[in-house]
């Protein structure tokens, strides 16, 4: 790439093939790896300084639009949500989620748990000691168990919905891109993505040009950067149609700027590079359609990895008396009830995280694997977990505050004494 950059200088991929030359057209990737080497040089510190601050920008452009997303739907936690979507996809990007990989997302879950629980009991008795923490949980365990019963599904799927929430969060690892200077196509797409459809919702919400117009031009910058942003087209044109009454005209407006812009952008690579594929795109294509089918239903539907699993298995289920794998499958596929009730009650925040990803991931499912396929698809399944754990915690904290405020019955009647 440095040699290519020497060779032609900067100006050159504004109307060709890009560093690499193997069919892409991608100017803005080109540029700022130019602007690099004409910076440091060949110094490799100098890039991954470069890479590390477009993590840095992303992981800010995620918490700028997944507080003005959950601010759209009405969530009331969409401070708390941007915080946790920003600070998890730093987290993912230092590669401190990767050191915690092997833990349990049980440990999580209970220190999750443990903390609400206490602050729901601390907050419902101003004198509260640890006394009166152990007569609570007594109380809680030995009371009646039936006038409780309605509670126990609820229980059920919140502890689902945290434990494949934290699952989400521990299993993404990307410090690989910072040192890998071709990743810079996919960091620079992602970067100008999120940032453009921050702008775009600005825009359509205020009735402001400026910011659609921002956005289109960020936008611009993502497709010259790579081509996987061209899946934010049918993104904004779902949340055209869902907020069409709320937007009006605008709503059309966010939409027609992203089409121009993509179509813009493909007429450009038809009309500078050739058509037919070269031999890395070929290379890269997979060679049927089951393996794309199978990794994208994994990716968007965990319980689907199970499915060469159980169809092993088959009728033989005695195989499960002495496999404890089909074990820890029959839990996940319960504790993911949790997660479909999550993702039905806050169905506008989760629903448009879960089709950002799903979206994002559609391209990069006919390829070869590579980790920098997942980082934009990782932004929205980042706010999915963040918003399974959020949703967990909310109903945690609503039958521990039920609990607290009725598990000490005769301290009541002394306070009104």
């Amino acid at each position: 790439m440095l040699d290519a950059v020497r060779q032609h200088g900067a100006l050159r991929w504004l109307a060709g093939d890009w560093l690499l030359e193997n069919g892409f057209y991608r100017p803005i990737s080109s540029l700022s790896i130019a602007l690099d080497h004409a910076l440091y040089g060949e110094a490799g510190a100098g890039f991954r300084l470069t890479n590390w601050l477009l993590m840095l920008l992303t992981a800010l452009g995620l918490w700028s639009l997944a507080r003005a997303y959950a601010q759209l739907v009405g969530n009331r936690f969409a401070e708390w949500l941007a915080l946790g979507a920003g600070v998890a996809l730093s987290l993912q990007q230092i590669g401190l989620t990767s050191r915690m990989e092997h833990w349990s997302a049980w440990w999580f879950v209970a220190a999750s748990v443990t903390v609400v629980w206490g602050r729901a009991i601390v907050g419902s008795k101003p004198n509260f000691n640890l006394r009166r923490l152990a007569q609570a949980i007594r109380n809680t365990i030995l009371g009646n168990l039936n006038a409780r019963a309605h509670a126990y599904p609820l229980l059920l799927g919140a502890v689902g919905a945290m434990f494949w929430g934290f699952d989400c969060l521990l299993s993404g690892a990307y410090t690989r891109l910072i040192v890998w200077i071709p990743s810079r196509t996919a960091l620079l797409g992602t970067m100008f993505s999120v940032w453009a459809m921050y702008a775009l919702l600005r825009g359509v919400r205020w009735r402001r040009w400026s910011w659609l117009v921002l956005g289109g031009v960020l936008y611009l910058l993502a497709l010259g950067s790579y081509e996987q942003p061209i899946m934010l087209v049918p993104m904004v044109g779902a949340l055209a149609v869902w907020q069409r009454r709320a937007w009006g005209i605008w709503s059309m407006r966010m939409f027609a700027m992203t089409a121009l812009c993509g179509a813009l952008i493909l007429a450009l690579r038809v009309a500078l590079l050739p058509m037919e594929l070269s031999a890395y795109q070929d290379q890269q294509l997979r060679s049927s359609l089951s393996g794309p089918l199978d990794s994208y239903l994994t990716e968007i539907f965990p319980p689907a990895a199970q499915w060469q699993y159980w169809r092993s298995v088959g009728a033989h289920l005695e195989v499960l008396l002495v496999d404890a794998t089909g074990w820890d499958y029959l839990l996940g596929n319960v504790l993911f009830l949790g997660v479909l009730a999550a993702v039905w009650c806050w169905r506008g925040l989760l629903g448009g995280a879960w089709l950002w990803h799903a979206l994002a991931f559609v391209p990069m499912a006919f390829l070869h694997p590579f980790e920098h396929y997942m980082y934009l698809p990782q932004c929205g399944e980042t706010l999915v977990g963040v918003g399974l754990i959020a949703w967990g915690v909310e109903q945690f904290g609503a039958i521990f505050k039920r609990e607290a405020h009725t598990s000490l019955p005769s301290e009541r009647v002394h306070s009104h004494a």
